[in-house]
């Protein structure tokens, strides 16, 4: 609780100072973008507990499955990504393109949350199906920067069948 309420400070005083941390592309509430890519509540590097909102657009390899599971895995030797209780996971689609989530899921939606040193994995139980063209993303709570500024790839998944790469940038906070 006490970490969920720190990421939504966090969000709304970055928010308010225009400071990179959110590169121009403001989140929607708690439960994140509902855009593809990786946007994070702080951009410094050594950070800890940061919010990572990951998003992934619905291809073919997808569309027309139930929406399962999200998860990402990040350069093992710059990120560690701690564990999250159910919870503390936020979900979104956007069906439409407009940005903003037309479809949210909370912890009754959430069978697992796994992880290891430089990942993890989202399981839902759902009951959407999702479209080409959807917007899926999800919040996580829990990962820390690496100290060396810079842009990392990370290795996206939706319904593990789906990989996509995104860039995190980590900076050193300036604004």
């Amino acid at each position: 609780m006490n970490r969920t309420l720190l990421a939504v400070g966090v969000v709304a005083l970055v928010a308010l100072a225009g400071c990179a941390g959110l590169s121009g592309n403001e989140r929607t509430g708690t439960n994140g973008s509902v855009e593809s890519g990786i946007e994070m509540t702080d951009n410094t590097t050594g950070a800890t507990n940061v919010t990572h909102w990951v998003g992934a657009e619905v291809g073919e390899e997808t569309a027309g499955e139930e929406l399962s599971a999200i998860g990402a895995t990040y350069p093992r030797e710059h990120f560690t990504v701690d564990s999250a209780k159910h919870e503390q996971i936020r979900l979104g689609v956007d069906t439409n393109g407009d940005g903003e989530p037309d479809r949210t899921f909370n912890e009754s939606h959430v069978s697992g949350v796994n992880n290891n040193a430089y990942s993890f994995d989202v399981t839902l139980d759902t009951d959407y199906t999702l479209q080409s063209g959807d917007v899926v993303t999800v919040a996580y709570p829990a990962v820390d920067h690496p100290d060396e500024a810079g842009e990392y790839t990370v290795s996206v998944r939706l319904n593990d069948r789906q990989t996509s790469n995104q860039t995190v940038v980590v900076g050193d906070g300036s604004s």
